[in-house]
């Protein structure tokens, strides 16, 4: 008999997502935490921990194209979130610093989302944390080999296509 016979992940998920959903409707989570976009919390959280990086570095972080990366930026010096700083030593290069509002916003949520990590933690026996962790990696893996395999596929069809001009 096969493992996943006869599970029915459709109801499996949707059973969680109604367990869970009432941490998306927490007053704990500010709301500022929803007005950024997804490639906006990718590079806060990217420069957090680098404090500083150039458009190019941000961009590969994110996977995105540079005049997506100008637009995202853009966005988050609006929102006084980080700040275009002139190289000391060439001028030409532009870096980008995360600002005290930004830190500050980042180390505020870290903390709701530690005590939540930390209680769920805290209830488990320390063989099911080792359990845990491995099916996070496997999780993570299987994720990963997924991603890896749209790229391989994506290569392949974008070959060029050869006309012959007489």
């Amino acid at each position: 008999m096969e493992p996943n016979k006869g599970l029915d992940f459709e109801s499996i998920i949707f059973e969680y997502i109604d367990k869970i959903r009432y941490l998306l409707n927490l007053d704990q989570w500010s709301s500022i935490f929803l007005d950024f976009s997804k490639n906006e919390l990718w590079v806060l959280l990217f420069l957090y921990r680098n404090k500083s990086a150039n458009m190019t570095q941000i961009s590969e972080y994110i996977g995105a194209p540079l005049n997506t990366t100008t637009g995202i930026v853009g966005r988050l010096e609006n929102k006084l979130m980080v700040e275009r700083k002139r190289d000391d030593n060439d001028r030409r290069v532009v870096n980008i610093i995360i600002t005290r509002k930004a830190n500050e916003f980042i180390e505020k949520e870290k903390k709701i989302i530690e005590y939540f990590f930390k209680e769920v933690y805290k209830a488990l026996t320390d063989e099911e944390k080792i359990a845990a962790i491995n099916i996070f990696n496997k999780f993570v893996s299987v994720l990963i080999k997924r991603k890896d395999n749209v790229m391989e596929e994506n290569k392949s069809i974008k070959k060029v296509k050869r006309i012959i001009i007489e």
